[in-house]
């Protein structure tokens, strides 16, 4: 197998970038030749998915070059992330590209870093829209999954075979144990949105202090966010926020390595209430779990899998009072040290990741043995 992968890599940076930059430079060492068009169509965080006229014309460059590349390179199989849902442009771009691009590889590989397309096909798509999505990128000879509750997408548009692959992140080694006195500290971090649960966390750990009746100058509850905001009025709103209550909410900015790990060595639990539409396998909830940290999240997407009871609380999405009693519930008692990052290290770690991505990349490739 020799994989043309056509999707984008850091920056910006996000979760799906992240994914295919760590594939990209971690197959060819076990066994897979990979080439790389990197499809960079997305300037920052906040454009992701979004429609640009100059993201069209681009499509159409990077096509030509995936195309180019498959005769230079011999590249047999197209390795693509797909749209995430109701982002249209993105999912026009998904025609675009697999109108040029498909019908001169052998296989297409269809990897589902964003969730949802299948359910919005069904439930708020055209009839023309679920057609020629069907017909463009319909059975495709593998769909690789994060997690078995995300299965559908690639069972609704009729994938050959379908492989589960958690996601997997580089080990960050270990911190040293929370904070063992004091308020109770969370991070919240990722693109700083309304949807990703940025104001969820903020209201809660707001609404944790009353209930704990601390004093406005020694809250019982802190939120430190640490992430771009995807817009201004975002931004502007828990700017707002930070001003009223300057003692409980803070904001970090974006935050490379050495910071997100001090980030981590100063809380206890990462807050991620999400309600992300695209939301598969947030990497942010591998990363608490690698630095051994408490996740207190939603019962949305692959977090279900991710967080057991033995290492986080999960609420129901939009249920600002559970979500409140989940932080107060982290006053009484946490995970023993070592609980989390023993999950991690069980079922997260890149290499893990890696290896089972090339298994089931080499498992589609081999032909079914003849009957008889």
């Amino acid at each position: 197998m020799k994989l043309l992968v056509l999707a984008q890599t850091p920056p910006p940076l996000h979760g799906q970038s992240v994914m295919v930059q760590a594939m990209v430079s971690g197959l060819p060492a076990l066994g897979i030749q990979v080439h790389h068009v990197n499809l960079r169509l997305s300037r920052d965080g906040g454009d992701v998915g979004r429609w640009r006229l100059g993201k069209t014309i681009a499509t159409v460059r990077f096509a030509f070059r995936a195309v180019a590349a498959q005769y230079r390179q011999g590249c047999d199989t197209l390795y693509y992330v797909p749209a995430p849902p109701a982002k249209r442009g993105a999912l026009y771009r998904d025609w675009v590209l697999m109108a040029l691009c498909r019908p001169f590889f052998r296989r297409l590989v269809l990897h589902w870093h964003a969730a949802g397309l299948g359910e919005w096909l069904q439930t708020s798509a055209t009839a023309f829209e679920r057609y020629v999505t069907r017909r463009l990128l319909g059975r495709a000879d593998l769909a690789i999954v994060v997690a078995d509750a995300l299965r559908p997408d690639a069972t609704l548009l009729d994938a050959k075979h379908v492989a589960i692959v958690p996601n997997g992140i580089p080990d960050p080694g270990v911190l040293a144990a929370a904070p063992p006195e004091g308020p109770i500290q969370l991070l919240f971090l990722g693109l700083c949105s309304e949807e990703k649960g940025l104001f969820a966390a903020a209201e809660a750990v707001l609404e944790a202090n009353r209930h704990a009746r601390a004093p406005r100058a020694k809250p019982s509850f802190i939120l430190t966010a640490a992430g771009s905001f995807d817009g201004f009025s975002s931004a502007s709103r828990f700017s707002d926020l930070r001003e009223q209550h300057p003692e409980c909410l803070h904001h970090a900015g974006v935050v490379g390595t050495d910071e997100k790990r001090r980030l981590f060595e100063a809380v206890h639990a990462l807050c991620l209430p999400t309600r992300y539409a695209a939301e598969a396998m947030p990497l942010v909830a591998l990363e608490a779990l690698a630095h051994d940290r408490t996740i207190v999240a939603t019962r949305w997407r692959a977090l279900s899998e991710i967080v057991t009871p033995d290492t986080g609380i999960l609420v129901a999405p939009g249920n600002r009072a559970e979500l409140v009693e989940a932080l107060l519930k982290l006053r009484r008692g946490r995970p023993a040290a070592g609980v989390c990052r023993a999950r991690y290290l069980e079922l997260y770690t890149l290499d893990r990741h890696l290896n089972r991505l090339a298994a089931a990349l080499r498992d589609s490739a081999t032909p079914p043995p003849a009957r008889g």
